[in-house]
């Protein structure tokens, strides 16, 4: 199938838009995904002529973030989640060039028959059409995600506390699971050890790095390693599944992302097939250097 043509002339921008329930009850998933569907969005209206641009006004996160306030032109309350993800499985991680044109004719066909405004806003996770990000993007999604000053403060604060310096330490995101946010689910001893060969495996003596996880009592394993960083804040999942509740929580989560933005380099491990957006894409907005490894629990 051939991609539909676009005929809504009165269209001019389309609005990925954050928040934790959208239309059908919908919830959020995590920012990471988030993340990853403005790059197929911003790509797709790129191809359409169209501009691009990330709303998170409605979400708790605003509160932390610069930001222009909500738009008028969008009705928050009716807002779509357009599912699927543009790339089967087997092509998550292919850096070939791949667009499902029935996936793009979905968003074609609702930007086409939107006509209530100049703005059709809308959430999708979708991955991207190509991996080969543009600087012109990135310094897009960047400009639109700067800290406020409460938030800058907080992470200036974190720095100093690490003894940290930007650009000067490597990041190793760890995700256990998402089960562990809360460390009602404890850490199976075997788990542990199989990511501490990993670990030993990819650190260099006297490197200095930065330990982010989904889990603080892997962080408190962890902290027998001199050459680790490490702030055991409770943080929390930023998707509407949970509806995170707690603002320094949510607060600290940023934290992760932002310190983690500084980084020179980012290593991930993930129980999760897809990697972990979180840290993916944080390297792709920042043009930080990535790996990473799929954990086997």
């Amino acid at each position: 199938m051939t991609l539909i043509k676009f005929t809504n002339k009165n269209l001019k921008k389309i609005v990925c838009v954050y928040q934790l329930q959208y239309n059908k009850n919908y919830p959020a998933p995590g920012i990471g995904d988030f993340f990853r569907g403005c790059f197929f969005v911003m790509q797709l209206t790129n191809r359409l002529n169209l501009e691009f641009a990330l709303d998170i006004s409605n979400h708790p996160i605003a509160k932390y973030i610069e930001n222009c306030g909500k738009n008028n032109s969008i009705n928050y309350n009716n807002l779509d989640f357009i599912l699927g993800l543009n790339r089967p499985p087997h092509l998550w991680r292919d850096p070939t060039t791949y667009l499902d044109n029935n996936f793009a004719n979905q968003l074609i066909d609702k930007m086409n028959k939107h006509t209530v405004s100049d703005t059709y806003a809308l959430f999708t996770n979708a991955f991207p059409i190509f991996y080969n990000f543009l600087d012109t993007g990135r310094e897009k999604i960047k400009n639109m995600l700067i800290p406020n000053n409460v938030m800058q403060n907080y992470i200036d604060c974190a720095l100093n506390e690490l003894n940290l310096t930007r650009n000067t330490y490597a990041t190793i995101h760890i995700r256990s699971g998402d089960q562990n946010i809360t460390n009602l689910t404890p850490l199976d001893v075997g788990f542990i050890n199989k990511i501490k060969k990993y670990i030993n495996k990819l650190i260099i003596p006297n490197k200095k790095y930065l330990i982010i996880s989904d889990s603080n009592t892997l962080k408190v394993v962890l902290k027998v390693y001199p050459n680790f960083y490490i702030l055991n804040r409770k943080i929390e999942h930023l998707g509407g599944e949970v509806k995170p509740n707690d603002s320094m929580a949510t607060m600290n989560t940023l934290l992760d992302f932002y310190l983690m933005s500084y980084s020179n380099s980012i290593f991930a491990l993930s129980v999760y097939g897809h990697i972990s957006g979180f840290s993916q894409y944080c390297s792709v907005i920042n043009k930080i250097p990535f790996n990473y490894i799929v954990l086997h629990p």
